[in-house]
């Protein structure tokens, strides 16, 4: 996958707003080779590109008829819509390792009969070569019961991969439902003892009369 991007003649924020109007996505590229190179690409062409990839895919980035091995390193939003804002492109060469970040996510919650399912980690840390590094790890939650729970140590990672983040750091624990009938006899011994009304004036009343 390749995509021409076009170095930014001005940069700031009203160039960028200039940009994105024409549907340009402002982009940064940098790396161990690579100074900080300020860059426009076609917002179509980049979001099409990341569909086919993957959200930490390796693509092919040309500029000025210089090709660049990347992936995308951060992604910016807009705080108002989920719109794209800014990206970091991170430059690497073959067999270069760095460190990337890899998302995680759980399947099999369904077949949880009884506890509720919290997934505490959604996303690890790995010093891999991009192009060896996975789209994203699935860990499968089907069998654990009350009071069990999956680490960062039960995440399968590529052999030539160095695990960047806590092995003891807990992925997904299943707990018991809440128990609220206590609360709620709690509620009704309250409502049961509520002390009647005081009558103001009572006492006065009498001594007149």
């Amino acid at each position: 996958m390749k995509i021409v991007a076009e170095k930014r003649a001005k940069t700031g924020t009203s160039a960028s707003k200039q940009a994105r109007a024409a549907g340009k996505l402002p982009a940064v590229i940098y790396g161990k080779a690579v100074d900080s190179l300020p860059v426009l690409v076609d917002l179509k062409e980049f979001e099409d590109a990341i569909r086919e990839v993957g959200s930490n895919g390796v693509f092919t980035l040309e500029v000025d008829g210089d090709s660049y091995q990347v992936f995308v390193k951060e992604y910016s939003y807009f705080a108002t819509k989920p719109s794209l804002y800014h990206v970091d492109l991170q430059a690497f060469t073959a067999g270069e390792k760095v460190a990337m970040t890899i998302p995680v996510y759980v399947e099999g919650e369904e077949e949880i009969l009884e506890g509720i399912l919290s997934q505490s980690v959604s996303e690890i840390e790995l010093e891999i070569a991009p192009e060896d590094a996975p789209t994203q790890f699935t860990i499968d939650a089907s069998k654990l019961e009350i009071g069990d729970s999956l680490t960062v140590a039960d995440i399968e990672i590529p052999e030539d991969a160095e695990l960047l983040t806590e092995t003891d750091e807990t992925v997904v624990s299943v707990s018991a439902p809440e128990d609220i009938s206590a609360d709620l006899e709690t509620e009704d011994t309250a409502t049961d003892v509520m002390p009647e009304p005081e009558v103001i004036g009572e006492d006065d009343d009498e001594e007149d009369e």
